[in-house]
């Protein structure tokens, strides 16, 4: 029998403080943010403490840090915001090419430039833009790990009241880990020839849970499940959000508001089991599905459906068993349709299966009903129609495919 890292033993050390601490908000976006939804720029806005509308873009992810804050300043200011009230903060890692009169890499070290860091400290709410998240963590920490002057100045707006966010890459670095590359088959099967997982320290803005990021778009469901169930790492609560949503934390609370056009999905490997190995199978994993107005406990982790969404027990939409497959031939491959529609919306399933390979090698997704398993659904005012998952047994086993053509 292959060894088994039994993952419930960490469970007191990873145990969800997340959103503990007192202070300000958190607006925390999957990436894809559309210059136009109003619900997330509200949120942001809103979070501003009252009497300090200054709002500080931080660009130091991206490769292009001027036309990345012109866009995003253009954005706020169509949600409401004076243009008097935006400061871009001169920290980049890299020249942005459309501004041949400025060389923006040289604001690396701007992190200890004392305008700056004022500038950083009247800002009722601090927003990181998109890009590459380990530049921001490079130049927001000092060579032995530590806060930069900037960093902690983040740190005192942040307890202080104001709200920060992010997206995309601005996203990952939310956490007390943080993924720095990878995809879900590269995670899992180490010799499949995808993107390995990289795990580092992100800023920790969000304590006892991992954030990932573009993350139904990207199919990063596996590369979240290997990250929280790492033996040497403690976090065993992932938060995967998808584009053009945000998870709105304020501090102090342990709720949660997911708002915004996609879903969050919270998974829970607290008791989860993984075989270690060169193919990675995991079991016992718990998964949930949040969409706009629904909410997320973050101390006792679990969904909460908005008012809108009704059980799907004893009223499902599918009475029929559906095919275990995979590819592009099949069809909705999202969690709200494999798992919602699938499975809780689906009278007829109890399990529902999907496959996964590179060459030779996958991987099986496994969902599963359980005692804990609920599902509900419903529209909200704007029409959208959304799943609300929780308590859905999850489970990934290596597997071997063999592909030959048809000879009848």
């Amino acid at each position: 029998m292959r060894a088994r890292f039994i993952l419930a033993g960490l469970a007191l050390v990873a145990s969800p403080a997340a959103a503990r601490a007192e202070g300000g908000t958190l607006v925390i976006v999957g990436g894809g943010l559309d210059p136009a939804n109003a619900e997330i720029f509200a949120a942001l806005l809103d979070a501003r403490p009252e009497g300090e509308p200054g709002i500080a873009i931080i660009p130091a992810a991206s490769g292009e840090s001027a036309a990345s804050s012109r866009a995003f300043t253009a954005a706020l200011q169509r949600h409401g915001a004076k243009p008097e009230d935006i400061v871009t903060i001169r920290l980049a890692a890299v020249d942005d090419p459309g501004t041949p009169d400025v060389d923006e890499s040289r604001w690396a070290g701007n992190a200890h430039d004392p305008a700056e860091i004022a500038a950083v400290e009247r800002a009722g709410a601090i927003w990181f833009l998109g890009g590459d998240q380990a530049r921001i963590t490079a130049l927001l920490r000092e060579k032995d790990g530590s806060d930069s002057p900037m960093l902690a100045a983040i740190r005192r707006r942040l307890a202080a009241g104001a709200v920060v966010g992010g997206t995309s890459a601005g996203a990952a670095i939310m956490s007390e880990g943080m993924i720095g590359q990878g995809d879900s088959l590269g995670a899992l099967l180490v010799s499949a020839g995808g993107e390995p997982l990289e795990l580092t320290r992100g800023l920790g803005f969000l304590k006892g849970a991992l954030v990932d990021q573009h993350f139904g778009e990207r199919a990063r469901l596996g590369r979240l499940a290997v990250a929280i169930t790492d033996p040497d790492r403690p976090q065993r609560i992932g938060l995967g959000i998808d584009e053009d949503t945000a998870l709105i934390v304020t501090l102090g609370e342990a709720r949660a508001q997911v708002k915004g056009n996609g879903y969050v999905t919270l998974l829970d490997a607290r008791t989860a089991q993984r075989t270690p190995g060169r193919r990675i199978g995991i079991a016992g994993l718990r998964l949930g599905l949040a969409g706009t107005g629904d909410s997320i406990d973050l101390a006792e982790p679990g969904v909460t459906p908005a008012p809108v969404r009704k059980p799907t027990a004893g009223r499902e939409y599918v009475e029929r068993p559906l095919l275990a497959g995979g590819g592009m031939a099949y069809g909705d491959q999202s969690l709200a349709g494999v798992v919602g529609e699938g499975l809780l919306d689906n009278a007829a399933a109890s399990v529902t299966e999907r496959h996964s390979f590179a060459g030779l090698e996958g991987v099986t997704y496994r969902f599963a009903k359980t005692g804990a398993a609920r599902g509900w659904w419903g529209r909200d005012a704007q029409g959208r129609a959304r799943y609300t998952i929780e308590g859905v047994a999850f489970d990934i086993t290596p597997i071997t495919v063999a592909i030959r053509k048809a000879t009848d």
